[in-house]
């Protein structure tokens, strides 16, 4: 099998991956990125005319990760910022804390900070020094130094771009992960499989509530924006720096996911790869309609996808 090694924006996965390595595990964050369910299905946003290759929550299905892969955790959220220094700086100050999601728009430590206003991002704060923390940030960023008022601020999901998180969160974060369990590979594979279900079922009731499209209408409404050529500069952007090399190497990392237990499913998540480094080459060289046509491919590879996964 010919394996894929690179980047990827797997900032809950790499710092999940991370948080493990605290207590001496080793969990590679493609294993963790899979097990989010994070990069199954899509879903158009009407309201922003923004669409995403995933109906998996990265918060949830971090959680779920941990799970699945045996480990008890300690996981805190809250829609109230009235103790929120107190709670982050006192749990930071005892162990290291993965922090998310969180705004880019306030990691100044980041030279593109000011333009990432909305995008969501994980990372993992592990020390508190006169009045800044210290964050190993997965996107290439190790030991920076961010003040605690701009973590405060990051911490709130109000202005975070992907609708399907809660809008009203004042700040989450996990710490003192513990292995209580020892799964076997099968029964990891059993239990995602589940969860996997679990986010596609969940997706049709709350986009059922909104004014959103999943699975097939989705991928056709962006179809359909790209061959009439009216897409805005911002799902532009999100298409050729994002969405598509993502979804790529994602769909990789499924395929080796599925590759021992299910042949089937393993070939269509290589092939759904393929067209998607196809999209991604066609959309950077402006190939708007050619792009579109090609999504016909996702669109056929999803529902089969779907059907062999419920069946």
């Amino acid at each position: 099998m010919l394996s894929y090694v690179g980047n990827g924006a797997y900032c809950y996965a790499n710092s999940t991956s991370m948080l493990l390595n605290t207590i001496g595990e080793k969990i590679p964050p493609e294993t963790i990125e899979v097990l989010t369910g994070v990069g199954l299905g899509t879903v158009w946003f009407e309201e922003d005319k923004m669409f995403y290759f995933s109906v998996g929550v990265p918060h949830t299905g971090v959680s779920k990760a941990l799970d699945i892969l045996g480990f008890a955790y300690v996981e805190n959220s809250s829609t109230s910022a009235d103790r929120l220094e107190e709670l982050l700086t006192s749990e930071i100050t005892r162990q290291p804390v993965m922090l998310g999601p969180l705004d880019m728009a306030y990691l100044s430590y980041n030279p593109n900070h000011r333009f990432l206003q909305g995008c969501d991002h994980y990372v993992l704060a592990f020390r508190i020094e006169g009045g800044n923390v210290l964050i190993h940030d997965p996107a290439g960023y190790p030991n920076v130094i961010l003040p605690l008022d701009n973590l405060f601020s990051a911490s709130k999901t109000s202005r975070l771009q992907f609708r399907m998180y809660p809008r009203d969160l004042a700040y989450h974060y996990w710490c003192a992960p513990k292995r209580v369990k020892h799964p076997s590979p099968r029964e990891i594979y059993q239990e995602a499989i589940r969860y996997f279900r679990q986010v596609y079922q969940e997706a049709e009731g709350t986009t059922s509530e909104h004014n959103w499209q999943i699975g097939r209408d989705a991928i056709m409404t962006l179809k359909r924006h790209m061959q009439e050529r009216t897409m805005e500069p911002g799902i532009k952007g999100h298409l050729t720096h994002f969405a598509f090399q993502l979804g790529a190497k994602r769909a990789l990392n499924y395929r080796e996911f599925f590759q021992s237990e299910n042949e089937t499913l393993a070939n269509l998540k290589l092939q759904q790869s393929e067209v998607f480094g196809k999209c991604h080459s066609l959309a950077v060289q402006e190939k708007w309609s050619a792009a579109g046509e090609a999504l016909n491919e996702l669109a056929d590879l999803e529902d089969q996808f779907l059907e062999l996964l419920f069946r």
